[in-house]
This record gives structure tokens, sequence and C-alpha cells, in this order.
């Protein structure tokens, strides 16, 4: 025992060499002490011992690193690169850990101190404000210009002021048509020619109305929020306004022209709209913060995001590779919420960017790294990025709560023949309350990625989308020679290595198929299994809980569970240009509508416990989906001209069509509903084939879809174990019981509110209750 001790203390153990890095200690000093002591001791920078560890590593290649943080605050004004230098390897990875039972916190921040009350009120302070400001300098930081988006008071998100809903005013002459309208509008309406001259880059300005917006001098502090469409909120900061005119003018383009004029906008961080306790506006010009604030000051921790990038492991295109880097149990918070620039290039509408540094943690050009039983909060960017190649990266049990951005970003090369962001784990991570500044920030995007893991993860409390499995629509690929400024997909598309696939398509009879396509569309072979995912949109629409669109072949979304989610389309949609998916053995319910369906999949013994039961929009009449086993027990009204198992072929055209006129195969599949009012009941009866009206015996008769009472056992699906009693005609019919006692993160508690119809009509309520 006691030579035990001796080895423990001294730092090595079986070859294990352990740093220590503590917000008592020194950069000069070894980092072999846990604690200070006679000027020897503990490291104090997370970069100084990455320094230190490549330093021992190129003495001892064959040694085993870690180091180990004590609790306390570390300050972080720059990013720390780890690089294919830093490197561990498979059998010794370098393993950065907190100590045990210690928080180590990194903050991004920058403290706001010296408030003082106001005497004289700034010009153009509300009369509900006046004699209730204080004011704070902004702290002095090296580097580039900063711009101060948010504030936090501790872990707590301050309100920056914000006009509320303002309406555009009507331009005085309307424009025919301009090139920064939705793409697929391009498309469809103009037929924009793949060759021909360059389109004139669209105008970037808002026409507004009265005097809403001023000639403000700290412009570029003032930024308008703009939802002109309803899965998008663009926050811009302003270049000029025109008062004569009444025209206010971006710095940045925004990613569809805002010329609706019957969509609000909303004017964020002016002093004019400063007018409730608790709100801020800052004024770089001036270098001043002033706040009405709700709490007494003193008693208030205020601290201005500084840092972006917090880590990023990095290593070179092509190798070598940043390598076995491990984080462990560190906690980050008041990272930089991303501005759009002009050099930006995003993925799909925008919702995220492509190879940015807008994440608090960024591995790119990466393999066989993890980062786990971490924490992200109280931070305004996105929290985890995987951009360009990374492989095998593993996130696994970490909490990201209260972030203004993204949950978890993979992100590999835009469309081309380059395919190296794969075979990546997504594990057992709880998020919630993220998007909370960019309102259409999905938890998980994955983009241009495939044969990942996206599993056991809990996702609750979004603006917008869950989980989002997107590629590039073929109309994005016939534009790129018209329209090479538009930011979403199109200025990143690999342009050489996409040409013989684009002529292939225009010379073809179906040019818009995704088939062309395919061999370019990475994010193909992932796996999404036993995800928990409620309460998404509330604050967007045109959204889902789980999200296809243009992505490759052979995705898998199988017992993952979707409850609570209301005004979306589809709990679960393959939208525009999906490939061939697998739907299975997943469970809806306190939902209005199931599944959404534009394209080939196959749908097996999924439990839908909605209104509007599936399939929607133009791609449902090509006769797209396979039904196999599926339940379809619709909690409310099914008489609706799109809900229960009708659905309309388009959105111009709402005629009610059966369900199972719109598939290409249909067998062994369930329908009941208990709903007292306006059901839909057939006329023939319990034990009856809704598809031929036939009385028919399941087990021993084709049946496509029967009409019967599954028996579930209402006490074990409050248990989130969906089997069925003795007796059941879903048994006999080869429809198998789903168990998601296990589903989602072992980070949060299970939620099973069952079938309930009250208990949905209640979510429902308080869900609507919430919206803006």
């Amino acid at each position: 025992m006691l030579v035990s001790m001796v080895l423990l203390q001294s730092s090595v153990w079986a070859g294990l060499t352990t740093l220590y890095v503590s917000p008592e200690g020194n950069d000069q000093w070894s980092g072999r002490s846990a604690d200070p002591k006679q000027n020897e001791g503990p490291l104090a920078t997370l970069d100084a011992a990455r320094l230190k560890i490549r330093q021992l590593k190129a003495a001892d290649p064959e040694g085993t690193f870690e180091v180990q943080l004590r609790g306390g605050v570390y300050s972080l004004k720059e990013t720390v690169v780890f690089e294919p230098e830093d490197s561990g390897s498979q059998a010794a990875p370098v393993v950065y850990k907190a100590y045990p039972e210690e928080e180590p916190v990194f903050t991004g921040g920058v403290p706001i101190k010296g408030w003082k009350k106001m005497d004289k009120d700034p010009a153009g302070t509300p009369e509900a404000a006046r004699g209730k400001l204080w004011v704070a300098e902004i702290p002095k930081t090296p580097g580039s210009e900063w711009y101060i988006r948010s504030l936090y008071d501790g872990e707590t998100l301050l309100n920056r002021a914000a006009s509320g809903n303002l309406k555009k005013r009507e331009p005085d002459q309307k424009r025919t048509f301009d090139f920064n309208t939705h793409g697929k509008g391009i498309y469809q309406e103009v037929r924009l020619e793949f060759e021909g001259p360059l389109v004139e880059p669209f105008e970037r300005h808002v026409d507004f109305r009265d005097n809403d917006l001023r000639a403000w001098k700290n412009m570029h502090d003032i930024e308008l929020a703009l939802t002109d469409r309803g899965w998008l909120r663009n926050l811009i900061p302003l270049e000029r306004v025109d008062v004569k005119n009444k025209v206010a003018h971006l710095s940045v383009a925004p990613t569809y022209q805002p010329h609706n004029f019957k969509r609000p906008y909303e004017v964020l961080n002016a002093i004019d709209y400063l007018d409730e306790p608790g709100e801020w506006v800052v004024n770089t010009l001036e270098g001043k913060i002033y706040m009405w604030p709700k709490n007494d000051v003193s008693d208030m921790d205020v601290i201005a995001p500084l840092l972006q990038e917090f880590i990023r492991v990095e290593g070179k295109e092509k190798g070598p590779f940043a390598q076995h880097i491990c984080f462990e149990g560190l906690t980050f918070m008041h990272g930089l919420r991303d501005t759009l620039q002009e050099d930006d290039k995003g993925l799909q509408h925008d919702w995220e960017m492509y190879d940015k540094g807008n994440a608090v943690i960024r591995f790119r050009n990466a393999e066989d790294c993890a980062f786990t039983s971490n924490t992200i909060k109280s931070s305004s960017g996105t929290g985890i990025r995987l951009d360009m190649h990374c492989q095998r990266i593993e996130i696994a049990s970490n909490h990201l709560k209260y972030l203004g951005g993204g949950g978890i970003v993979l992100s590999g090369y835009a469309p081309g023949t380059v395919d190296v962001n794969k075979n990546n784990v997504v594990h057992d991570n709880y998020i919630h309350h993220v998007g909370t500044l960019l309102w259409h920030s999905p938890a998980i995007f994955i983009a241009q990625s495939g044969h990942n893991e996206i599993t056991h993860n809990t996702i609750h409390d979004l603006p917008y989308n869950g989980i989002v499995v997107s590629g590039c629509r073929p109309h994005e690929f016939y534009h790129i020679n018209r329209l090479p400024f538009r930011r979403a997909w199109m200025n990143s598309i690999r342009v050489e290595e996409c040409m013989p696939y684009i002529l292939k398509g225009l010379e073809s009879d179906r040019p818009i198929s995704i088939d062309h396509f395919l061999p370019l569309l990475h994010a193909r072979e992932n796996k999404i299994v036993m995800n928990d995912i409620s309460r998404v949109l509330q604050k967007l629409h045109d959204g889902n809980a789980i999200y296809f669109s243009a992505m490759g072949s052979n995705n898998l979304a199988e017992r993952n569970y979707m409850h609570q989610n209301f005004g979306t389309r589809g709990a679960l949609r393959l939208d525009d240009n999906p490939s061939y998916t697998i739907i299975k053995e997943n469970v809806i319910t306190s939902c209005e509508k199931g599944i959404g369906v534009k394209g080939l999949c196959e749908i097996e013994n999924n439990f839908v416990f909605t209104t509007e039961t599936f399939l929607r929009g133009r791609g449902a009449s090509r006769k797209p989906a396979a039904l196999k086993r599926n339940i379809f027990f619709p909690a409310g009204s099914s008489t609706s001209e799109i809900g229960g198992l009708y659905i309309g072929s388009s959105t111009k055209n709402r005629e009610g069509v059966p369900l199972w006129a719109r598939v290409n195969s249909s067998e062994d599949n369930l329908y009941f509903t208990t709903h007292k009012r306006d059901p839909f009941l057939p006329k023939t009866g319990i034990g009856t084939d809704l598809a031929t009206g036939k009385t028919v015996v399941p087990g021993k008769e084709p049946v496509n879809f029967l009409y019967a009472d599954p028996l579930f056992d209402d006490e074990a699906v409050q248990q989130g174990w969906f089997r069925f009693k003795e007796g059941s005609p879903a048994e006999k019919l080869g429809i198998e019981p789903i168990d998601l006692r296990e589903v989602g993160s072992s980070l949060a508690e299970k939620h099973f509110p069952g079938i309930d119809e009250e208990a949905s009509a209640k979510s429902h309520e308080s869900h609507s209750n919430s919206l803006p």
C-alpha cells in the first residue's frame, strides 16, 4: 500500500505521466504536482499543458499522458489549437480531464465592471427608461474589433433591447422578380438556364414605416431580425439608414430577399427600444453599455462573450490528422454569437454555416478523438462542430443547454466527390434550450456526413428543428453558373467535381431527380436510433423533430420517440428531394401530424398516435412509400380534408385521397381510434380492411389496413413499453411491440405521456400559449 501511494504521488504510475492545471498555477512550473508548494506545482493554462505534453512526447514517444484540470474558472482570450504534433495514439490517447470531484470551467467572456447610475440619459432613451439607466465602459481588448451581441448575468442571458414586431412598408415600385427568392422558386417559376450571363446580386434593403428606424451613429451595433421565411431568422447588422426614403440597408446579404412586406421584423440593440427592466444596449462607438437593470447591479455578474472558438483540434487537410486527443468532464460558458460575414458559406437555408469557427468546440481534419461527459452552457453560439475530414470522433454523454446557436454539427465537404466526414458517434447527449438567439439552429445537424451513429440523445425545447440530415438539392447544382453569390450551398459546391453529373442530369428526361447527384451527396447510411425528441418548433414553423432533405441513400430512423411536437409538417419528415430512407419502429405521440413523405422510403412497424397521420405534398402522388405493419391510432379528429388517413395531392389541391391510394405497397397495417368527436369510422365496422371494405381474418388473409383495436397494454405504455395485451390483432399481423424504456440520454429523465388524449390536448394548449 505504501509503495502504491508513493507511485501515485510521483504522478507516474504504470507508464502514465500526469500533469495538473489550476487557476492557482503558474505556466513556469513543471505541472507535476496538483497543489502549489515551494514555488512549484500545477500549470495555469490549458495551452501550457498542451505544449508541455508535446515536449514530453518528443522525449518519450511511447509514453502515456494525461492532464487533470483543477476546479475553478479559466478565462480564455484565444483559441487553444491542438495540432497533429499534440496527438496521442490508439494505445495511449492524450486525455484532458477534470480533476476528480472538481469542476473546471472555461469562460470566453469578459466581466463588465464599474456600473454607474446615469445623471443624463443618452439621446433616444424612451420615456419609460429615463432616469433608470446605468452605464459601464466596454473593456479594452487586443485584436480585431469586438461587437457585443449578447450579455449574461452569470449563467442567465440578459434581454437585449428589441422593438417587438414591426411592419415593413410596401415599396413604391415592386420588383418583377429577384434572384434571392427561395431557390426552388427560381427553378419552378423562372427556369433559369444553366448557361448565360451572371445574374446581378440582389439588393439588401428593408423598406420601413414611420420613424421605426433612424440614422444611428453606431450603425453596426444595430441589427435587424428578419423572419421572411417561416424556417429562418436572420440577424444582420445595419450598414446605413436612408431616413428620407425610409430604406434600411443591410451590411451583409440576408439568406432571402426581405421583400415580403407582410412579414414582420425587429430592431435589436437600439437605445430607442430600451423600454423594459432587464434590457440593455451597447454603443461600440462610445465604448459604453447601457442597462435598465431589473435587479441590484451590485448583485449582478455581467459578462460579455468575447471568444467564439475555445478549443480547435485540427490537422492538415490531407494529413497528418490530429488524432487520439480526448476531453472529459470540462465545462464551457460564454461563447460569442456568430454574425454573418461577406465570405460566409451556408448549409441548407443558412441553418448553419459551412466550415466556420462558430462553435465552442471544433474538430477539423481529426480522427479518433473524443469529447465526453462535458457541459456547454450559457453560450451564444454553436456547441460542437465536426468539420471537413472527421472520422471516428466520439461526442458522448455531454450536456448542452441554453446555447444561442445549434447543438452539434457534422459538416463534411460541400457537394463533390470527397467523402471524408463519416463513422462518427453522437451518443447519450442531453441537448435542450438551444437556438435561443439564432432560432433556426437544429440540435443536431448532419450535412454531407455519413455512416454516423446518432443514438440515445434527448432533445427538447427548441425554436425549430430537432435533428436535420441534409444535402444539396438538384436545382442548386443547376444554378451555380448563374447565381454564384447565393450563400446557402451555392457558393461552396465543388463545381469541377460536380460538372459531369450536372451535364448528365441536364440531358435527362427528369433533370430534377436526386438520383443524378447521389454520388455527390454523402449524408448517407446514418443511423438515427433511440433518440427522445420533444417540444420543437417553439418559435418558427415548417419544421420537424427529425428532418431529411436531399441527402444520400439508406439513412435509418429507428426506435425514436417523438412527442409533444406541435405545428410540425410531420414529426418525422422527408422533405424535397430525399433518397431512399428506412423509417422503422418509431413512436410518435402528442402531435398533430405523424410522418411527412416526399420520396421513396420503407415505413415499417411504427406507432403513430397523431391526428393527421401520414403523407403530404406533391411527392406523395408518386406513390413513394411502402407501408408494412404500422399502427395508426389518431388521438383526435381524423376527418379533416388532409387529416387521418387522407392526404391532399398538393398544397393547391386539398381533395382528400385515401392513404392506401398514395403508396405503392401496404400490408398488415392497423388503424383504430377512440376519439369521440368526428372520428374516421368505416361503415363496415371492426375487422374490415379499409382498402377493400371486406371483413378479413388477420394472420390468415392478406390485409392492407385492418380496422381493429390493437389492445395496447396501457400500464406498460406509461413506462415506455408499447406492447399488447393477449389476443391483440396487431400480433396476428406480425406487428412487433416497441420497447422505449431506455430511449434518450442517461442524463435526462424519461417522460412517457402515452396516448392519453386529454394529456395531448393540454400539451398542445401549453405549446400554443408559448408562441410569440
